[in-house]
């Protein structure tokens, strides 16, 4: 086995990784970069907009009042305390520095309103990358400059193992053919992001894990959780997915903007869960996060009604509707569009979502509640109420706004968009201390080793919450935190 030597080791090169990587760079610290794909980056690069930030220098210069007290007490509350606040403290005290970081790392961001509808109003935290293909591009680029400095960066390589005896010894990592190199190192930081792609691990944590979709990084199969626990580590929490929005499939969904059929599952229209019912105000679809832990909680899948007069109507008109991914995907200082179509293809797009499965059209309502084996009683009540509620201009049970009340669903042809809740990764994982230690259920740090990112507990109670960027944010923020005492420890 070949041998390779060196101060730190980092595990993985997303948000969380490539800040620590970054840090130890900064510091001269050797350290050897692994990544499991063949180019560098996880959700962190290719899904995020931006990061959430306090007491940023762009906050301060626009006067903005929310700091830390707000943050934190806002935070803990959110989650109903069960926080590790000293945890919580650290991140949100750095959240603001770190917008300076990431403009020294080539990923500039920029203090500006949520790109979600329902929180235009929200205090100013959102700090968006500039231009997202230029932050992809020089993401790209740190590694060369990592190389420069007498570091290495191995792609196509994965952590397997832990040489351990009171105290690290080596890394033990398998490249893409399964040959092993031993690194032998002083510290390691596992950043690898979760574990979403374990599909062992998803079925244990979540009765629904067949119908979520994952855009995240089906790379990220828990390695770091797992050799953390195998070292006496606590992994005690109740499972949190990184749920965010919803789409159909992977072929149709946010991230690929090409389909009308994404575009009507983006806004409020009719939506029923698999018994049938109508499950929530449909609004929710204008907050990624609520709308995807909405569609988690109904088992991961729902159907988004529309007959065709609806899909006529928006072929030839413009709907006074938005499209809640609309903000996500303008660059910074660009005016959304609040308004959907006219959408010249929508025939034909969801005439070919019949033909791989992302939509389901009935000839009548008796026909589409067999196709989807649902029972027709519950789906000829549920449309019978939100018709008359589109009729009235009155949602008197999920109490949806008179000007989202615009289409009704009439008896055939019909058809149901397949709706899953969207992952973008998990939130649960090690509970770590303060410095992002892993500990043990004693609470004894297990030294040497550090745990950032997706595999921290502490953050989430049980979801996902709506401060935008704070799961993205606080990568970079744990990441840097990892790297600053791993060096200090290695003096």
């Amino acid at each position: 086995m070949k041998t390779l030597t060196t101060s730190v080791v980092v595990v993985g090169s997303g948000s969380a990784g490539i800040s620590a990587s970054f840090d130890l760079y900064q510091r001269h610290v050797p350290f050897i970069l692994l990544e499991r794909g063949d180019k560098v980056g996880g959700a962190g690069k290719f899904g995020a907009h931006g990061v959430f930030a306090i007491n940023s220098k762009q906050q301060q210069a626009q006067g903005v009042t929310y700091g830390y007290r707000e943050a934190f007490q806002g935070f803990t509350d959110y989650n109903h305390y069960f926080v590790n606040g000293e945890l919580l403290a650290r991140f949100l005290k750095a959240s603001g520095e770190n917008v300076d970081r990431l403009a020294a790392m080539g990923l500039p961001v920029t203090v500006e309103p949520s790109e979600q509808k329902a929180h235009l109003h929200d205090p100013l935290v959102y700090h968006k990358f500039n231009n997202f293909k230029e932050k992809m591009a020089n993401w790209d680029a740190l590694p060369a400059k990592f190389v420069a400095a007498g570091n290495q960066v191995l792609t196509e390589t994965a952590a397997v193992d832990l040489d351990y005896d009171d105290g690290l010894k080596a890394v033990i990592v398998a490249d893409k053919n399964g040959e092993q190199t031993r690194i032998e190192a002083q510290k390691v930081i596992f950043a690898d992001g979760g574990y979403c792609g374990d599909a062992t691990m998803m079925a244990a944590k979540y009765a629904d894990s067949a119908e979520l979709l994952n855009l995240g990084e089906r790379k990220a199969d828990g390695t770091g959780i797992k050799l953390a626990k195998q070292l006496g580590a606590d992994t005690t929490h109740h499972p949190v997915l990184f749920a965010h929005g919803c789409a159909p499939s992977r072929n149709i969904n946010p991230m690929r903007r090409d389909s009308s059929v994404e575009t009507l599952t983006n806004l409020p229209l009719l939506w029923v869960d698999q018994t049938a019912n109508r499950f929530v105000n449909e609004d929710v679809v204008y907050d990624f996060a609520m709308w995807a832990n909405a569609a988690h909680n109904v088992n991961g899948k729902y159907y988004v009604l529309v007959d065709q007069a609806t899909l006529d109507k928006f072929k030839t008109s413009e709907v006074p509707l938005e499209d809640t991914f609309e903000r996500q995907f303008c660059e910074v200082g660009e005016t959304p569009k609040t308004t959907v179509g006219p959408l010249p293809n929508i025939q034909a797009d969801f005439d070919a979502a019949v033909t791989t499965g992302e939509v389901v059209k009935g000839t009548d309502l008796a026909d589409l509640a067999r196709q989807l084996q649902l029972p027709l009683t519950a789906l000829q009540r549920s449309l019978a109420a939100y018709n008359q509620a589109v009729a009235t201009k009155t949602d008197e049970v999920f109490l949806k706004a008179a000007d989202e009340l615009l289409f009704d669903v009439q008896d055939g042809p019909v058809y149901a968009i397949v709706e899953h809740c969207a992952i973008l990764g998990t939130l649960d994982g090690v509970n770590v201390n303060r410095n992002c230690e892993p500990v043990t259920k004693a609470g004894a740090p297990i030294k040497d080793l550090y745990v950032v990112g997706n595999n921290v507990n502490g953050l989430y109670s049980d979801g996902y919450p709506s401060y935008e960027g704070i799961a993205n944010g606080f990568a970079f923020v744990s990441g840097w935190i990892a790297a600053k005492e791993a060096a200090q420890s290695l003096k």
